[in-house]
């Protein structure tokens, strides 16, 4: 019984090893190519496998892209509302939301342009609808009651986003920086947004 043991661990190892490195080989050919261009053929010569062993492991092209796409996610961790847990008031959650997706943007650089040519894929797609599904709770967590003023979320559309982290950075300012000084601006813009609709309350109770 122990030599079929060990033999169905490494087998099962050996699987695993196949699979990983068939993985990153798509990953490197998604970079250099984009996602449509990349054929299973191209995967499995760049992995040493056999064209078979891909389409036995992953079923096809959208079973292998789904694959790496689970990798990333994982690798990555989208930010969502459990990184509220415990802040003390609505600019503590504020700081903690500009943070969270200010260090997903850093994370992300690296894979984003793997897949930014092809976004239209089906499965693309429905990837990007899954992480703004994330993000809009996160953001709708940390903004409260506010989060549908127009004003405020116009500012977090705005500010939390690669290009004003991009231009921060080239500007020398560190992540940390950067993260200050744009949730204390979203700060600012939802104290007001609070005091002008408290305002229009106050006058519709009147």
């Amino acid at each position: 019984m122990a030599p079929r043991t060990y033999t169905q661990v490494r087998r099962a190892d050996s699987a695993a090893e196949t699979r990983a490195r068939v993985r990153k080989s798509a990953l490197q050919l998604y970079h250099e190519r984009g996602v449509a261009a990349t054929t299973i053929q191209a995967v499995a010569e760049r992995a040493d496998v056999a064209r078979g062993t891909v389409l036995n492991h992953f079923g096809g092209a959208d079973g292998l892209l789904d694959a790496v796409l689970d990798d990333i996610v994982r690798r990555l961790e989208y930010p969502d509302e459990r990184l509220l847990e415990g802040a003390a008031d609505r600019a503590e959650r504020i700081t903690r939301y500009v943070g969270a997706m200010f260090r997903f943007l850093v994370r992300s650089e690296t894979d984003w342009p793997a897949f930014s040519r092809d976004l239209e894929h089906p499965i693309l797609r429905q990837r990007e609808a899954d992480y703004y599904a994330v993000v809009a709770r996160l953001y709708a967590a940390a903004f409260g009651e506010l989060a549908t003023d127009r004003y405020v979320a116009a500012a977090a559309r705005a500010y939390v986003n690669y290009g004003p982290l991009n231009d921060l950075r080239d500007t020398g300012l560190s992540i940390d920086e950067s993260i200050e000084l744009v949730a204390q601006s979203l700060i600012d813009i939802a104290a007001e947004a609070a005091q002008r609709t408290g305002e229009v309350g106050s006058r519709r109770k009147a």
